[in-house]
């Protein structure tokens, strides 16, 4: 039998939780899904000031939305969005995706799907039309959970090296 997932708002007191998932997302994960000869178009000079400074910024944004899967009180994934509206656009108020890692000994169990479905009704509560969200080109994984729930693939970005 499975353990019980709940899903929270994350505050200033899971600081510290947010970082590491965010360093676990955009550099143990990474490293493991990006092949060695493309982590050069993607890398950072200073990771930990890079995660720090993205989670300060979440932490801190209006349009900001941070949720927090726990099982028996222990943090086990996280996911972050933020809204956007372009006037410009048919669907206006757009949903994005940024940040979604759940512990790798925990995957395969819904809890990213959790993670998703209690985002989804964040952006629906506030107006979004539409949900958008990317990862690594290789991050086959990811790229399953995406279509198993839902997204269809739209966009598709090159980087080359000069």
């Amino acid at each position: 039998m499975s353990t019980p997932i709940e899903v929270r708002e994350a505050g200033e007191d899971d600081r510290e939780t947010l970082l590491g998932f965010h360093q676990s997302l955009y550099k143990s994960h990474r490293d493991e899904v990006v092949a060695a000869d493309v982590l050069p178009l993607i890398e950072y000079r200073d990771y930990a000031q890079v995660v720090e400074d993205d989670v300060n910024a979440l932490l801190a944004g209006r349009n900001s939305h941070i949720l927090i899967a726990e099982s028996r009180g222990v943090a086990v994934g996280y996911i972050t969005g933020r809204t956007k509206v372009e006037l410009h656009r048919v669907l206006t108020q757009r949903g994005i995706v940024e940040d979604w890692f759940v512990d790798p000994e925990r995957r395969r169990q819904g809890i990213g799907a959790a993670l998703l479905g209690k985002l989804e009704e964040r952006f629906r509560s506030v107006g979004c039309e539409v949900i958008e969200s990317g990862t690594w080109s290789s991050n086959d994984g990811a790229r399953r959970a995406h279509d198993s729930l839902g997204f269809r693939e739209i966009r598709v970005v090159y980087r080359k090296r000069l």
